[in-house]
């Protein structure tokens, strides 16, 4: 059955405890479209987009919401690798937004995919979830809404890698999910529970609109069999593109009223985030111990005034217990609310400084016990020096825009040592080229020859090097044939998928493949005369992402049909007009082929003609002629276990003085290399961690021991040897 089950949606908007009878920006349910990828035919998609920081006009969240959805059923491959890729995109357009000095904006983020009885659900920021089955089962997401700092984690736009919860879940008859801001939390349980199993969806969002108290932004689901009968009333089969439209036409119709209200809302959500803000969550904290402190306070001086009044021996006068009555009273309320003024005061006029130096005297006592340390239990040393090292980074959260030079000094001796405990090796880099809003995903190196595809802007650079490999010989040139839109040969190119060299033909050439099959070969002396031809048998196609050249013979990765496409020339010639063969047979297949990232082809021998495979998860296998060839990376120091590493692409050195692999780990910001046999060699990371956040790609130049890589819309080099 295509469609398990269909989705009965509802929304609920409140703001300054007043219900809005519209649709909250930012909400979206979509199905697929008639154009959706392959593979993504019978998904939907639920997206909630919610204001974090400064509030953005209304426009800023839907526009979100769309391109989620349109960026997911536009890309192929596995349903948590596209929604990771959205959430990616988003962050990095608005990260880069926030660095140019325009108004800074933020926003939490939560993505579910129904397809068939699955539901994949993606998180970024403050955002919550609650699913119930029918059977009684309720998760929330996160698994704990009392837990900050589960809950209140880094929206997007704020880091340039965003930190995405994924989870997957199966759905039942009658499941119910609600997705809602951090609002929520504010309703116990025990009424949350009441409110999904109300009879239907329209008592559900009735009940829940009782149990909100100031605001809140949610959308309710139920899943149903497509043949349900429908208990309340609901429009049926209409995208919410259209929907989009109607709310813009009544929008329209109330605009003054919608002012209002959105400045209400803006007000109230700003107060809202200042509230939830880490800082203030901290001056809540130090105010309920002024408090506490003042209560017992006057406890004690209450007791105290008891005790002097059974120790006076004559009875006082009504004046006098009058004079002791307004003393003691002074006492008992004077003196605590003077503290919490005074506490009080000290927080708004110097927020954080006292914080501050105890958090430094904290890191200062932290490194002093990790140098104490006897150095052969190694174990020790490492948690020690991590910890000084969490210590170093609360410190500088507390005053991000004033460094510390005691703070400085200990980060560089925790580095060093835990460089040294861990078999990681710091490097200096030289930023060889900046591209101006670019995303440099994918680079090959011949020679003196660099070219590097920007994924962001989809176009071919040519870098010519010095001779030691360190530095630009020339300025960087775009190929005009080699980027979307262009026109080769009466064939328009498309998003450019991957590039290579062919080395192995009558005469080296650059290749590019687009993703309609479209493959450019550009000779490097003459990057202007480039011709181009259409591959056939595209329509089995589902996710190309990388291309690879050996022998002649085009090898293409493709994910989403989980085969590599390999496409043999005809005669001597570089034209393929034949339909491509699959490299693998059924029986050979690699499982997970799904979650490849990368590949590679040896041409020198002993592994000559063998394709190795790198997966997401930084493993990777070995193949000759489809068949398996035992393979895996090891021998690698227990810091760097490869058990928790997340690996994006792979390089191999086909040279006879050194075969070696390089892969790389953005989330580590660590570049590892090891040998032709996949024993560890070296683990390469910079003194600026921050130049590695956006690691896509690596290679190598094995004469010079210079080290590449793409980060973001930079390309560094590394000299292999200090």
């Amino acid at each position: 059955m295509a469609f398990e089950y269909e989705a009965l949606v509802g929304h609920l908007y409140v703001a300054g405890g007043r219900t809005i009878k519209t649709t909250p920006p930012g909400t979206l349910c979509e199905v697929a479209p008639r154009r959706a990828a392959r593979g993504r035919e019978i998904d939907t998609i639920f997206v909630l987009v919610l204001p974090s920081g400064t509030i953005a006009p209304n426009t800023f969240y839907e526009q979100m919401a769309l391109m989620a959805a349109e960026r997911y059923f536009s890309q192929g491959g596995s349903v948590t690798s596209a929604l990771r890729e959205v959430l990616n995109t988003l962050n990095h357009n608005l990260h880069e937004h926030n660095q140019s000095g325009r108004k800074h904006y933020e926003a939490n983020m939560l993505v579910a995919v129904m397809r068939s009885e699955d539901l994949y659900v993606a998180r970024v920021g403050a955002a919550t979830m609650v699913l119930r089955h029918a059977d009684g089962t309720q998760i929330t997401v996160p698994a704990n809404f009392k837990d900050d700092d589960a809950l209140f984690v880094a929206p997007l736009g704020v880091q340039p890698i965003p930190e995405i919860e994924m989870n997957k879940y199966a759905l039942q008859e009658g499941t119910r999910m609600i997705m809602s801001d951090a609002n929520i939390i504010e309703i116990t349980k025990e009424n949350v529970t009441k409110a999904l199993t109300s009879d239907n969806m329209e008592n559900l969002l009735d009940d829940f609109k009782t149990m909100v108290t100031l605001q809140i932004q949610m959308m309710a689901v139920e899943f149903v069999p497509p043949d349900e009968p429908i208990m309340m009333p609901a429009m049926t089969g209409q995208s919410s593109a259209v929907l989009n439209a109607e709310i813009a036409a009544a929008r329209s119709r109330v605009a003054a009223e919608q002012a209002a209200e959105q400045a209400r809302v803006a007000e109230t959500a700003a107060e809202q985030a200042r509230i939830n803000s880490p800082r203030n969550r901290l001056k809540r904290r130090a105010t309920s111990a002024a408090v506490a402190f003042a209560s017992s306070a006057g406890h004690f001086l209450l007791a105290m005034a008891s005790l002097g009044g059974k120790l006076w021996t004559k009875e006082p006068t009504e004046r006098r217990r009058k004079a002791n009555s307004t003393i003691v009273t002074a006492a008992v309320f004077g003196i605590p609310a003077v503290l919490a003024i005074t506490v009080l005061l000290s927080w708004v006029f110097n927020v954080g400084q006292t914080a501050f130096e105890q958090c430094v005297a904290d890191a200062v006592e932290a490194s002093n016990v990790a140098r104490s340390i006897d150095s052969s239990v190694k174990s020790s040393m490492i948690a020690a020096w991590e910890g000084t090292e969490r210590i170093v980074n609360e410190c500088e959260d507390i005053r991000p825009d004033l460094p510390d030079p005691t703070l400085s000094e200990i980060r560089r001796e925790a580095q060093a040592v835990l460089d040294r405990l861990n078999n990681i090796s710091r490097r200096n880099v030289t930023a060889l080229f900046p591209a101006p809003d670019a995303n440099i995903t994918s680079m090959i190196i011949n020679g003196l020859d660099l070219y590097a595809l920007d994924s962001t802007n989809n176009l071919v650079y040519r870098l010519q090097l010095t001779e030691d490999g360190g530095a630009l010989a020339s300025t960087p040139q775009p190929i005009p044939n080699m980027r979307i839109g262009a026109r080769v040969e009466g064939y328009t190119i498309g998003r450019i998928v991957d590039i290579a060299f062919a080395t192995e033909t009558s005469q080296t050439q650059i290749l590019a493949l687009d993703e309609n099959g479209v493959l450019i070969s550009c000779l490097p002396s003459f990057i202007n005369q480039c011709e181009a031809q259409q591959l056939v048998g595209t329509e089995s196609w589902q996710n190309p992402i990388k291309l690879e050249i050996f022998g002649n013979n085009l090898y293409i990765l493709d994910t989403g049909a989980t085969e590599i496409w390999r496409y043999e020339p005809v005669g001597t010639t570089d034209n393929y007009a034949n339909p491509p063969e699959e490299y693998f047979s059924p029986v050979s297949r690699p499982a997970f082929l799904t979650n490849a990232v990368d590949f590679v082809i040896g041409t020198i021998d002993p592994i000559r003609g063998r394709v190795f495979i790198l997966y997401g998860d930084g493993t990777a296998t070995s193949h000759f002629s489809g068949e398996p060839v035992a393979f895996a990376f090891g021998s690698f120091p227990d810091a760097l276990s490869l058990e928790e590493v997340t690996a994006q692409a792979m390089y191999l050195t086909n040279e006879r003085i050194s075969v070696a692999f390089y892969f790389v780990s953005r989330p580590s910001r660590t570049i590892y290399k090891t040998s032709a046999g996949g024993s560890f060699a070296a683990a390469y990371r910079v003194f600026d961690d921050s130049l590695f956040e956006r690691l896509n790609d690596v290679i190598a130049d094995v004469e010079n021991e210079v080290i590449y890589a793409a980060s973001g819309n930079t390309i560094f080099a590394m000299r292999e040897q200090p």
